[in-house]
């Protein structure tokens, strides 16, 4: 195994605090919208599956679309220090900024790659996954004479990534025929083992996967490393570690699904405590009167019914924060939850915040993470918004800055 080298800990910058009452600002050239993520949170769920994951399996922490959004560098660092053995990413991009970071230990890219990608991986000691027959082609006719370490995925039931059982005759005259093209892995993907308490179609995937991994071994590929394992698979059944095990979103410290949670308690593990990381902080530009009887915002939508304070964010859907949240979510000001009202606009959004009378300009305002005694997560946006909080998790875009806890 390449042996992981880290780079050294970012020195933490110490939030300047405002005119007396007023909460911490954020010392990185005051930024509005703020991003910031508890590595020790990262670490520390990376050792809960240390704990689950015995060695020799090897330990996979998936950091693509920018570590879930948590940061790349930051999360790979974190997760490496809490136990993980490599690294999984979905593009040769984010494999190659890893690189660049100063990171030397395994790194796996999970999704596609070109066959002149291909080439560049093999140069820079990244393996890849071998998706379908075509890209099996291209990237052979592509490579050149440098070796290159590949994962043949297999279609159990996805329909998405992965080659069929009947392809494999054909896969396999492609693989002889490529000899630096070495395959040293195995995998496939869970299509339904999170969002059920029933796993009847997961383990007829296990018997599927079994299945191709015997067909290869007779016609001479045996020994590869296996793995299927997502969060939830880790979590849930010891037998589906294999020689890999794959960890994303609840590395994070986010349960992949209310169902997965209950599986996990049913089957004993209360040990399991995972810690979420990641906050999102704006600061509040103004705190307006609004008079009994008038409306806030677009389309009049809102409308006080007592004389009211109003809070102004510089947050809109442009920064990822969707319009759909209007008059559904709330965000944290001063320990208070104070309810969106209003249609969220492109670059603003309203909070009521006349329950909160010492509220101000400059306050810190958390629409995600813990503020006091109270907390917004990832799960109670993805229910305003009827979608998952993998999404959630990604909504920021460029106009957010990274600042240290």
């Amino acid at each position: 195994m390449i042996g992981a080298r880290i780079r050294k800990p970012l020195k933490p910058r110490v939030p300047e605090r405002g005119p007396a009452g007023e909460s911490p600002v954020s010392a990185d050239t005051g930024s509005w919208l703020t991003i910031s993520v508890d590595r020790a949170a990262l670490e520390h769920n990376m050792r809960v599956f240390r704990r689950l994951v015995v060695q020799p399996t090897r330990l996979l922490a998936v950091v693509k679309a920018d570590a879930y959004g948590h940061g790349l560098l930051l999360a790979a660092e974190a997760f490496l220090a809490g136990g993980a053995d490599l690294l999984g990413v979905h593009s040769l991009a984010e494999a190659m900024a890893l690189r660049a970071g100063g990171l030397t230990v395994p790194v796996l890219v999970l999704g596609p790659v070109s066959g002149r990608e291909a080439a560049v991986a093999a140069t820079a000691d990244i393996e890849i996954t071998l998706p379908g027959l075509d890209l099996l082609h291209e990237i052979c006719a592509d490579l050149g004479s440098r070796p290159l370490r590949a994962h043949l995925k297999v279609d159990t039931g996805v329909n998405r990534q992965g080659l069929r059982l009947q392809e494999w005759p054909a896969a396999r005259t492609a693989l002889l025929a490529c000899p630096q093209l070495q395959l040293v892995g195995l995998s496939s993907h869970f299509a339904d083992i999170e969002d059920t308490t029933e796993h009847e179609f997961a383990e007829e995937q296990m018997a599927r996967f079994e299945e191709f991994a015997a067909l290869m071994a007779v016609d001479g590929f045996a020994g590869l490393q296996r793995h299927m394992t997502c969060s939830a698979a880790a979590l849930l059944w010891n037998r589906t570690h294999g020689d890999i095990a794959r960890v994303g979103i609840a590395a994070y410290g986010v349960w992949p699904s209310r169902e997965t949670l209950v599986s996990v308690r049913q089957r004993g593990r209360q040990e399991v405590s995972l810690r979420p990381a990641l906050s999102w902080r704006v600061r509040v530009s103004q705190v307006r009167d609004v008079p009994a009887g008038e409306t806030v915002g677009y389309g009049r939508a809102w409308k006080a019914m007592t004389d009211s304070r109003i809070a102004v964010l510089p947050v809109g859907y442009s920064d990822g924060w969707p319009r759909a949240l209007s008059g559904r979510a709330h965000v944290l000001i001063r320990g208070c939850r104070a309810p969106l009202v209003g249609r969220i606009c492109m670059n603003l959004c309203m909070a009521d915040v006349t329950h909160v009378p010492d509220a101000a300009g400059g306050d810190e305002a958390v629409l995600l993470g813990a503020q006091g005694a109270e907390t917004i997560t990832p799960e109670m946006l993805a229910a305003h918004l009827g979608t998952i909080p993998y999404e959630v998790l990604t909504l920021p875009g460029a106009t957010w800055r990274r600042v240290d806890p």
